[in-house]
């Protein structure tokens, strides 16, 4: 019998961590952290074989580094974009040690999509590209002759980044899978409806000689703002002004240039016809900044809750500058205080009155809806299907569709479920 246990990731977005155990093997797959509270699962590591990391965003691995696992797998861009969220985390949170780091990246052995690796006698596992962000992988896990798909975090549509999830699978018994926007209301714009949404906003507020504060977060939303930005420079769409980025973004985005294989084959015909697809990156200077001339600041965190954005942030005190959300703002963060209209905000001692215009334009890495029911479509029809990493009422309308669309028998599991597959 194979047993599997839900640690974190049920009926939430954060601490994504299932345990697959067998008689003779016991894996994780992924190991987050909760961003908001930096909740980490409860794990006996002596116990655990291996994790296997679907990306590198901090829910999914940001609690590795608190435990001593004997193998960490994931693929080789996942690996040095976990280093850098791991470190942003040590110098946000200070959660664990630069010691915690080294070993955990240490633990580290990296495969590409479709490579096969054994780690038990009864458990065997490969990637599949999940098109979430560079190097996401879903983990297809074969134990004691269960085949598992674990989706982690997937896009079935195409991005200026990346290429679609893979859909072309094998045989599938369980598919554990996502739910970020699994409700029939999560109906998101076309992405090139986003984009232009997106560049009148910035047009507008350059052509009024104001400044453009971006949020982002570091890894995949970074760098498809800075693609579509520069994309409409270079085309003559959008008026040339100084783009600046704080934060480690730029780390990111460095590596992003160094797996251009790994990315939208359109962005490697770039670089060989000698076009930086991301534009210069040009590390903020305050001095210009904070003088009179337009320009775009794109700076992390994401949600407005530390990072560099927040010293930024003193410019909407000028009614001529705008800041443009563009992802999910949590309950608790700044960025929610921002997007419900706060008239002012303290980042620091002191309050910042808000007299700039503030505006939301999702660009999600996530598939909507629509694009989730497709990939279901179109992967092998599974025996049953689970579904996490979804707030409750998202979890439990897309486990409904499943289950009377699709006539899968569907579970949404809460934190502490074992279900024997």
């Amino acid at each position: 019998m194979v047993l599997l246990k839900f640690h974190g990731g049920c009926q939430q977005i954060g601490m994504s961590c299932v345990e697959v155990e067998t008689q003779k093997g016991r894996v994780l797959l992924d190991c987050g952290m909760t961003p908001d509270t930096g909740e980490i699962p409860k794990i006996d590591d002596r116990a655990i074989d291996a994790v296997i990391v679907s990306h590198a965003h901090l829910d999914h691995c940001g609690a590795i580094p608190f435990y001593k696992f004997k193998k960490v797998y994931c693929t080789h861009p996942t690996a040095d974009l976990m280093f850098i969220t791991w470190r942003d985390t040590l110098n946000l949170t200070k959660a664990y040690k630069e010691e915690d780091i080294q070993q955990a990246m240490e633990s580290i052995e990296c495969l590409n999509y479709y490579e096969e690796r054994q780690i038990s006698e009864n458990i065997k596992f490969k990637f599949y590209n999940a098109g979430h962000i560079l190097g996401s992988a879903s983990i297809y896990l074969e134990a004691d002759g269960k085949k598992i798909l674990y989706t982690g975090d997937i896009n079935e549509g195409i991005s200026r980044t990346l290429l679609p999830a893979d859909t072309d699978i094998d045989e599938i018994d369980v598919l554990i899978i996502e739910s970020t926007y699994g409700s029939p209301l999560d109906i998101k714009p076309a992405r090139k409806t986003l984009e232009k949404q997106l560049i009148d906003e910035i047009a507008e507020t350059i052509e009024n000689g104001g400044k453009v504060i971006i949020p982002v977060f570091a890894i995949g939303r970074a760098q498809e703002i800075l693609l579509i930005i520069n994309n409409y420079m270079r085309s003559g769409k959008l008026k040339e002004v100084p783009i600046y980025t704080d934060g480690s973004l730029i780390h990111a985005t460095a590596v992003y240039m160094s797996y251009i294989n790994w990315l939208n084959p359109k962005i490697k015909n770039m670089v060989e016809n000698r076009i930086n697809p991301f534009g210069e990156i040009k590390k903020a200077d305050e001095r210009l900044v904070f003088n009179k001339e337009p320009c775009i600041v794109v700076s992390t965190s994401g949600m407005v809750q530390g990072g560099p954005v927040l010293k930024y942030l003193k410019l909407l005190k000028d009614p001529k500058n705008k800041l443009i959300l563009t992802g999910y703002q949590a309950e608790g963060t700044l960025g929610r205080e921002l997007e419900e209209g706060a008239k002012e905000i303290q980042p620091f001692k002191n309050k910042i009155p808000i007299n700039g215009k503030v505006v939301k334009i999702e660009f999600s890495a996530h598939g909507d809806y629509n694009s989730l029911v497709r990939y279901i479509k179109k992967i092998p029809k599974p025996e049953k299907a689970i579904v996490m990493h979804g707030e409750r009422y998202q979890s439990l309308s897309f486990a409904m569709t499943i289950w009377k669309t699709l006539k899968i028998p569907t579970f949404v599991p809460v934190k502490g479920t074992i279900l024997p597959i």
